[in-house]
């Protein structure tokens, strides 16, 4: 059985990780949009004396939607680490503000959104290092095509 078309697959090998970044945030952006009042909640008090609810969520839907097509097209028509790695760093800066935000919910210790938007941090900064490391590979791809075709 073959699972082609999916998104993780030929040249998004390697990017599950900046997939499962983009999909949760984009979880968290819907879950802020749907009706009801989640900054009503304590724990969100910090983020609601940011910004309103709605425009926390449509900020952050925005922010995964253009990360998941830069994904889609950085994989399927046009390979730019470049695009990765920007937006990798973003989803880096966006988790990591997320988890000082409910570090700094009021309550004594860390709660569970502190270690998982920090963990979701951590691997998009990760993310970001790789789509580095993929620019350097290609860019000594590149010289050695044009060292080649010189010959």
């Amino acid at each position: 059985m073959t699972l082609d078309g999916l998104p993780f697959q030929t040249q998004h090998k390697r990017r599950e990780a900046e997939w499962v970044g983009a999909l949760v945030l984009f979880g968290v952006a819907v879950a802020l949009l749907l009706p009801g009042a989640t900054f009503s909640r304590p724990t969100f008090y910090a983020f609601g004396a940011i910004a309103p609810e709605g425009t926390w969520g449509a900020t952050l839907l925005g922010v995964s939607v253009i990360r998941m097509i830069a994904l889609w097209v950085n994989g399927s028509k046009h390979h730019s680490p470049a695009i990765r790695f920007i937006t990798a760093t973003t989803g880096a800066c966006v988790w990591t503000w997320l988890a000082w935000l409910l570090a700094h919910d009021g309550y004594p210790g860390w709660n569970t959104g502190v270690g998982a938007y920090g963990v979701l941090a951590a691997v998009d900064a990760y993310c970001a290092l790789r789509a580095i490391w993929d620019q350097g590979a290609n860019d000594a791809r590149a010289r050695i095509v044009r060292r080649a075709t010189r010959g």
